[in-house]
């Protein structure tokens, strides 16, 4: 039988084993997220990112919560412990990797989509780009 504490242990270890599971907890880095605004900037379908982020949420390394239609989620502070220990380690090797720096480009851009701190967009951001 497995104690309290190893569980805890395997199941955040179980929330760093996955490429996109990483991609969702490197974005949560900067703070609360809609999951439309995961979807869109992580282009992946919100039934698979539910599925990666109730990992995350069961591992302790995140919260959601609802407001109206929009559900948000954001680092715990184990899970801001954690991402900040693990990305910190692999840093040299995450800043040359073009996917994730794609993902950060495209959560900056679909960010500024925001009003206030809050998503008003929605799935499938149609909205035209503030930059332009």
């Amino acid at each position: 039988m497995r104690s309290p504490a190893s569980k805890s242990i395997v199941s955040a270890a179980k929330a760093f084993a996955d490429a996109n599971r990483l991609r969702i907890l490197l974005a949560l880095r900067t703070g609360e997220l809609c999951v439309c605004e995961l979807c869109d900037a992580l282009k992946l379908s919100q039934s698979t990112l539910s599925t990666h982020l109730q990992v995350i949420r069961s591992s302790g390394l995140a919260t959601s919560r609802k407001e109206g239609k929009w559900a948000y989620y954001q680092l715990t502070a184990l899970g801001r412990t954690m991402t900040e220990f693990v990305f910190e380690t692999f840093a040299q090797q995450l800043a040359t990797d073009s996917a994730l720096n794609r993902d950060q480009a495209q959560l900056k851009r679909r960010l500024k989509l925001r009003e206030g701190d809050a998503c008003c967009v929605g799935m499938g951001c149609h909205r035209k780009d503030p930059r332009s």
